[in-house]
Formats: structure tokens, sequence, C-alpha cells
């Protein structure tokens, strides 16, 4: 064979211009919105039509209605968030209560779940067991400085679908989502998820499972691991910067928590217990306001089906806002009753209880039936967040609305699937009587001719990102009960009888972000008398949103 000589080389490739990191940054990526092309080296990159921001939303929501169904729609919706921010926070903003559901519960559910064929760019930071002494460093692989919340998760209990491992980064995302649509600007939130493996056997035999092939470290090195994670974000963004912890196991949630929460200048909560609680002990409030014949929150009795971290939370809310209003606690405590997996939490089971169920243990009979329970102890407030789907039978709407003129009947669990009873349940079986919310969105119920209900949704978004504001703007280094007391009591107050006249409990979601903004500031003023300090603050509020 003939020799040809050397083979000739491509000429090296020049660097990248500065056009081509401005596409792929979704923060500063405008699309055809874009103006200033000459001097961010766009030209030829992008089309030559330059158009207004409005025309970029209005083309993503076209984008966005050729999608066919919820989780396409997530995929649609999240695509242009890693492409272009401010596109997609306007379309958000724009149609709120259209979007939340696709972004968060319950689509987020299925997103976790399917997080392995999700062809997407990173959504935060990841940080697994293998990362451990290196955290420091991942922390400053991060691109954007000004973080003010981190929103941490170990995907041990995403929603009630269980141990999701490492697929449970779509949560930390999705909050972090939700805090954008409420006025945190993006640029200062930090998705985390924190992989230290997964008990899941489905995900440890799926090949296309994006985390650790492992079962879970239950070891003093998750803990370590945890300590090296706080230490870090607090080193790279701040010592103010606030620690949220999402979607933890139980075992984890209350004692990292508390271990947390009692450190020194570390600014964290729980939403799940917290959180959770807030909106729980809103919804009470402002159903005692709306029922028909008057109420007196002091003479409510509440019975929580489940005792886990979210009811458990309620609980002591409702504890704390029943002393306020000058009920002893001993005395506020036998107003409350847990069901757990066993039954009635009372104090012949003392000793198999955990220490958070021991304060509500009461002296009454074991009820393992939860309609004999309710006809036991005779509750006017029902709450479920135990994911047992259909746990609240009619036999148990119908026992509550025996006990009640008009029953508060909340079935938090979700997603959807998981929730103790439907709207259209709810109001079938108590003859329209009931005032229902739930932890999933439920549509619009056609009762009868003359009455269509609006069922309340009890979303965690009407607290979360007014706690975040306002500890922010006050630079407070912790984040009290009395402040979650605060915005749950700020938020019942918000709805009006307009509202009550079709069964909500809750301001549309459509509100959400003005609810933020007003919420955080009754949350800061009731922290701040001072009246110079509370307009200060107000003002900052104001000005602390998405550009």
């Amino acid at each position: 064979m003939a020799d040809r000589g050397p083979v000739a080389r491509a000429a090296p490739r020049p660097p990248c211009g500065p056009g081509y990191a401005t596409l792929r940054d979704a923060g500063t990526y405008r699309g055809l919105a874009t103006v200033d092309r000459e001097g961010r080296g766009l030209r030829g990159l992008l089309p030559p039509n330059v158009v207004e921001d409005d025309v970029e939303v209005r083309r993503a929501r076209e984008a966005l209605g050729q999608c066919d169904g919820a989780f396409e729609s997530y995929k649609q919706l999240v695509a242009l968030q890693t492409t272009d921010e401010r596109t997609f926070y306007k379309l958000l903003r724009s149609d709120t209560e259209r979007l939340l559901p696709l972004l968060y519960t319950p689509t987020v559910g299925e997103a976790c779940l399917r997080f392995g064929t999700l062809i997407q760019r990173p959504m935060g930071v990841w940080v697994s067991s293998d990362d451990a002494g290196n955290v420091r460093e991942l922390m400053r692989n991060w691109p954007r400085d000004d973080v003010k919340i981190a929103v941490i998760t170990d995907g041990e209990r995403i929603l009630g679908l269980g141990d999701q491992g490492a697929n449970g980064m779509g949560i930390s995302a999705g909050k972090s989502m939700v805090y954008a649509a409420c006025g945190v600007p993006p640029s200062a939130l930090l998705p985390i998820q924190i992989d230290t493996g997964t008990n899941n056997k489905t995900l440890l035999d799926d090949p296309l499972y994006i985390g650790l092939k492992r079962e879970r470290d239950r070891s003093q090195a998750y803990d370590a691991l945890l300590d090296e994670v706080v230490v870090s974000i607090r080193e790279r963004f701040g010592p103010n910067t606030i620690i949220h912890w999402e979607d933890f196991a139980p075992r984890n949630a209350f004692r990292v928590l508390k271990k947390y929460y009692s450190a020194p200048d570390v600014v964290t909560y729980n939403d799940d217990i917290q959180g959770t609680a807030a909106v729980t002990v809103s919804g009470i409030l402002a159903s005692v306001r709306a029922l028909e014949r008057g109420g007196d929150v002091t003479q409510q009795r509440v019975l929580f089906f489940g005792a886990g971290q979210a009811n458990i939370g309620a609980a002591e809310l409702f504890v704390l806002a029943l002393t306020k209003r000058g009920v002893a606690e001993a005395d506020a405590r036998k107003r409350v009753w847990l069901f757990d997996s066993k039954g009635l939490v009372v104090r012949s089971r003392a000793s198999q209880l955990s220490d958070d169920k021991l304060p509500f243990a009461q002296d009454a009979r074991e009820e393992t039936d939860l309609a004999s329970a309710i006809e036991s102890i005779k509750p006017t407030v029902l709450v479920g967040a135990a994911a047992v789907p259909g746990a609240f039978t009619q036999k148990v709407v119908k026992s509550m609305s025996k006990l009640n003129d008009q029953p508060i009947i909340f079935a938090l669990s979700n997603p959807t699937s998981k929730a103790e009873c439907t709207a259209e349940q709810a109001y079938a079986w108590s003859n329209g009587r009931a005032i229902f919310a739930s932890g999933t969105r439920f549509p619009p119920v056609r009762f009868s001719a003359e009455k269509t209900f609006a069922p309340g949704f009890a979303n965690n978004a009407f607290i979360f990102p007014p706690i975040a504001l306002a500890t922010i703007v006050s630079g407070a280094k912790q984040v009290t009960p009395d402040m979650f007391l605060t915005a749950a009591e700020a938020l019942a107050e918000s709805v009006d009888a307009n509202l009550f006249a079709v069964g909500a409990v809750y301001p549309p979601v459509d509100r959400i972000a003005s609810s933020a903004v007003a919420v955080a500031a009754r949350t800061r003023q009731d922290q701040d008398h001072d009246d110079r300090a509370v307009r200060a603050r107000s003002r900052a509020l104001d000005r602390f949103s998405i550009a």
C-alpha cells in the first residue's frame, strides 16, 4: 500500500467565547429577549429576531400546551428552568395556580419515581458517602455565591412514597422552585441531595438508578456527613444561611432538627414537621372561623390520624396555640389525640411509645378502629397524615358528621394516591356539611345544582417561604415555634367570607406570592415591636423578590 505521508492534523479549536457560556447559564440566558448580543458574544448564536420578555413567556406557554399529561409538562418546565430562569419564573408567577401542582405535589412524586429517566441538567449539589472529607470542595464548585437557603434531603421519606434514595433531588429542587415562585431570588437557593445509599430494592436493581448502589449507612458516618455538610454550607455561604431539612424519615427527622436547632447560631427548620404543622394549624383556625354557628378554638378536640413527624409537629403547635389563648398546657394536651399504626395513643401503651408521642398519651381505653375511636373521644377535627389511602371511610366520615354539625376533616397525605379520602367523598358522606382540606389539590366539587365546593389546599408553600423571607430580612439567628404560630395565624386571617362560602379555608394558590410577603411581614412584626424596624423590614421584603 502506498505511503500517503503524515496524516494532516486539524487546527486546534479556539477556546469558546463568552457567548457560549451565556447560553449554558440559565441565570443569564434570556432567549430571544437578549438585547446586548454583541457585548455578550451572542451574535450568530441566536436567531436574529429580538423580542420582548412577554413573547418568550408566551412561547414557553405554547410549548407547555403541547405537552401530553402532567409528567410531560413537568419535564418541559424543568427544561425551561435549567435553560432560561427568567422566563421560567415569569411564566410560573403568571399562572401559579395551574403550574405549581405540575412542579411540586402531586407531579413531583411521579418525577422522583421516574428520576432515572429524566434527561436534564443537574439541579443542585450531590453529596454522597464517598465525598466524606471533601464536602467543602463540593460547595466551592457551586457557581453562585449569594445562597441564602439550602434545601436538603436524604431521600428516605419522599412524600408518601418512602425511600427514593438519590431520586429525592426532585423534592429539594421542587421546594426551591416554590421558594422562588414566592419571591426568593433563584440565585439564593441551593438544592442538596445527601446520598448514603437506599434500602429500596427496586432502585438497587435498576440499571438507570443514579445513586449509590448500596444499602443506607446507619452508622455514625451518616451524622458525621451531615455535620460536614452544615459546616461547609455556613463556611461557603455565610453563618446565616438557612438549613431547610426536607423528607427525612421519622427516625432522623426529629433527631436531626433537635440537634441543629439547639446548636448555637445554626438557622434551621424542618418543613415536614414545622411547615406542615403551621399550615395544618392555620387550616384549623380558619375552619373554626368558618363555622356557621361560630366557634371557639379553645373548645376544639383534635384527633390526628397518623403519629409521624407531620402530625406530631401539628399537635405541638396546636397546643402552643391554645396556651397562647390562656389554656393551661396540661389542659391543652387533653384536647389533642393521636392515632398511630397500633391505634389510639393511650397511657396503657406508654412502654411502647416513642418520646415524641408520650406527651399526648391519654387516660382512655385502647382503640384500634378509627371509627370506634371517634365515637369514643368525640373529636371536632380529624386530621389525616398517615399515607393510608382510603382510611377515612364512609363510616368514619359519617361518625364525624353525627357528632358535629360541620365536621372539620383534613386529608393531608400526598400524592393523591395516598389521600385518606377525596373531597367528593368527604362532601357526599357528610351531606355537604364537612369543612374539608387536603394535602393535594382536588378540583371543585359540584355537590348540588345550588352548591359547588372549592376544597381547601393545605399547601406548605403558604408557610415556608414567608418564614424564610422573614428570617433572611431580619437576620434572625433562630426560627422559633412562635414564628410558625404567627405565620399560621396570619395565613388563617387572610381567608375571607367569600372563600368560606365555597368551602375554602386557605387562600387560592394564585395569591401565594403576595400571601408570602404579607405573612412574612406579620411574622416579623410579632417578633419585633419596634415600629421603625417593622416598616423597614416590610420595605425590605417588598424589595426581596425576583428581578
